[in-house]
């Protein structure tokens, strides 16, 4: 009873951070990196691979090289060729594509007939609302529209995200949340995933315009990295904001295919971004690899 006292009249800050899915999440992580004996390695990984269709033969070390579960989910794949064009935009992940759509105001398409609040996942801010002023602003009163597209990686999936474009990255939301599952069956039963989940939202520009890049954490998924940022740690317990913002004194470069950072474990990319023309490449329920063009801008 006294427990269920201290929760009640905790801060939201607190509350989110003792979501039994963070909990869960950090009780995974810390099993997931225990160290797996070397003889039991390569068959541990192939039976997990099995469940979870992992590409073994894209993967550089061999499997007993993979001390514990969390290098094997983290694990690195053989350098992939792509399309260096300005006007092609590379898929940042080994993913579903869950979602294509025009953003036209605050509630976006999400997956089928879900939707979601834009303006609260991009800033944690549940009075923040997209409106034709605010896309006028990313647009800078071009003749263009504000596009997106979802990612969703499983599992087995290669867990490390890459640029879709050459991309000059000018600030960087972090907004601590719950870690619920992000897995399809479940964001089309329950709302304010996206809203609630804890997530890493990274501003900019590239050749056409606004982009902007946000990933989003799920269950047992228990950090969120940027490798231009080794500092920077999500689902930690000294977080001292709901939502932080940081403008950047020099914008961040990042070039086209260059990895931009790795969950440990599975979830989702949101790219959003810019273009007068779009003619896209790939389509909503798509398996697609990291490199693959999922749309020409124009």
């Amino acid at each position: 009873m006294m427990q269920y006292y201290y929760y009640y009249y905790a801060t939201p800050l607190l509350k989110t951070k003792l979501a039994l899915s963070r909990q869960v999440s950090v009780i995974t992580g810390q099993f997931s990196e225990f160290r797996v004996p070397r003889f039991m390695r390569s068959f541990l990984y192939r039976i997990y691979g099995q469940m979870y269709d992992v590409n073994f033969d894209d993967i550089v070390l061999d499997l007993v090289e993979f001390r514990n579960f969390q290098e094997f989910f983290t694990r690195a794949v053989k350098p992939r060729t792509f399309d260096q064009s300005e006007d092609k935009l590379i898929c940042p992940a080994d993913s579903r594509v869950l979602s294509i759509t025009q953003i036209k105001g605050d509630e976006t398409l999400l997956v089928k007939d879900k939707t979601y609040k834009l303006g609260y996942f991009l800033t944690g801010k549940q009075d923040m609302i997209i409106d034709d002023n605010i896309l006028k602003q990313w647009t800078k009163g071009r003749n263009t529209n504000i596009y997106q597209v979802i990612f969703y990686l499983a599992p087995g999936d290669y867990h490390r995200y890459h640029s879709p474009a050459q991309f000059s990255i000018k600030s960087r939301c972090h907004v601590v949340g719950k870690l619920d599952p992000v897995k399809i069956s479940h964001i089309e039963k329950k709302s304010g995933v996206y809203e609630n989940n804890e997530r890493v939202i990274l501003f900019g520009q590239y050749v056409k315009g606004f982009m902007c890049m946000a990933m989003v954490g799920a269950l047992n998924v228990g950090s969120i990295f940027l490798n231009y940022d080794i500092d920077f740690a999500t689902n930690q317990w000294w977080s001292e904001e709901l939502h932080k913002y940081i403008f950047y004194q020099k914008n961040i470069q990042i070039e086209k295919g260059e990895q931009v950072g790795m969950f440990k474990l599975g979830s989702t990319v949101v790219l959003i971004f810019e273009a007068e023309e779009v003619k896209w490449l790939v389509e909503p329920g798509q398996k697609v690899r990291w490199g693959d063009v999922y749309a020409e801008v124009k």
